[in-house]
């Protein structure tokens, strides 16, 4: 595994970004963030195809850049690979060449190029397709060749950008099933919170050109610091006041909360943390409402089901869960959450996205 710490600032044009975090032991690191945020500048840093203007980068236990000493390693000397989003493959190379191509470049005849390449045409099912060219490939095999190519010689950093955008399904499970099993370190940029989740245990998040929050998955999805990662993990939002223990929501509901708070703030709480009700509910939890279903959607064993009612949201349960309520669209439900699902955050103008 290959740690990354960076402190540092870069300029695109008018532009400044700032970055601030370090990576540890993880190996699977997801950069996420609204469009603009500053995701494949950030990707481009790391791989020396930017610059920093002060701070400094370090990969493993080496400074790669650092502007007060002077220190910059240029990107052919860092042991990484960056694959740009869409990937790309030579379309007058077949198969074979392309994935053998990195070989080709650091001087190896063809012949020997080839040979090594042979067994990372194998790991990524391509061999009988090794004498094809790109035009004659679907989009999912291009990306797996586009894949196989950057693996090639086993770099320890792999930095992808948007690696399955515009892929069919089949061919995103596919390209999942190879991330998954890697042993390079890897840091992918995706928009898709399912690739995240399965891809991924560690979280760079981006807002406004600099990380807003950094840490292992499981303490992002449950105190997100902004809007948009809670709408990113598809949380329920509300806004209102915070009086002590008590929330009033801009409609009016009444909700209490885990800890003290004063002001204008905004809740977030996951749906598989809301509860369904054919009454009101007794006892714990204490938060409860009354809502209307309004929408049904179902994936594999869990119905996504959206509640409208003095403020709208969503609550995600088993399908077994869904027969026993025998819940259709237009039903009168009670909802409830626990307090202690509730997460606070400052009331702030969500980011674009």
């Amino acid at each position: 595994m290959t740690g990354i710490h960076l402190s540092g600032k870069t300029k695109l044009g008018a532009e400044e970004f700032e970055f601030s975090f370090e990576t540890g032991t993880h190996k699977r690191i997801a950069i996420i963030g609204p469009n603009g945020s500053g995701k494949t500048t950030l990707l481009r840093l790391i791989a020396g195809h930017e610059c920093l203007t002060s701070g400094s980068l370090q990969i493993g236990k080496a400074i790669y850049d650092e502007p007060v000493s002077e220190c910059f390693v240029p990107p052919h000397l860092r042991d990484l690979v960056l694959q740009h989003q869409g990937g790309s493959v030579f379309p007058h190379l077949t198969v074979e060449d392309n994935v053998a191509f990195p070989y080709r470049a650091k001087g190896y005849s063809k012949r020997n190029a080839r040979s090594l390449a042979r067994e990372t045409l194998e790991d990524f099912g391509l061999s009988k397709l090794k004498h094809k060219y790109p035009e004659q490939l679907s989009g999912g095999q291009t990306a797996r060749v586009s894949l196989a190519r950057s693996l090639t010689r086993r770099p320890k950093l792999l930095l992808l950008d948007e690696p399955t955008s515009a892929l069919d399904v089949e061919s995103v499970n596919q390209i999942h099933q190879i991330l998954e099993r890697l042993d390079t370190t890897l840091f992918v940029v995706s928009h898709d919170p399912v690739e995240v989740l399965k891809l991924s245990d560690y979280i760079i998040a981006l807002e406004r050109n600099e990380v807003i929050q950094f840490g292992v998955l499981e303490s992002i999805i449950h105190q997100p610091t902004s809007p948009w990662l809670t709408k990113f993990f598809d949380l329920n939002l509300i806004s209102g006041v915070a009086t002590g223990l008590e929330f009033k929501s801009d409609c009016g509901e009444l909700l209490q909360l885990p800890q003290h708070h004063s002001g204008n703030v905004q809740i977030s709480f996951p749906s598989s943390a809301v509860s369904l009700h054919l009454s009101p509910p007794t006892g714990s939890p204490r938060n409860r409402w009354k809502s209307t279903i309004t929408g049904l959607d179902r994936k594999d064993n869990l119905i996504r089901i959206k509640l409208s009612g003095s403020f709208d949201c969503y609550a995600t349960i088993t399908l077994a869960s869904f027969q026993e309520l025998e819940i259709a669209l237009g039903n009168t439900i009670w909802a409830s959450v626990k307090a202690t699902e509730l997460n606070v955050l400052p009331n702030t103008i969500p980011a674009k996205t």
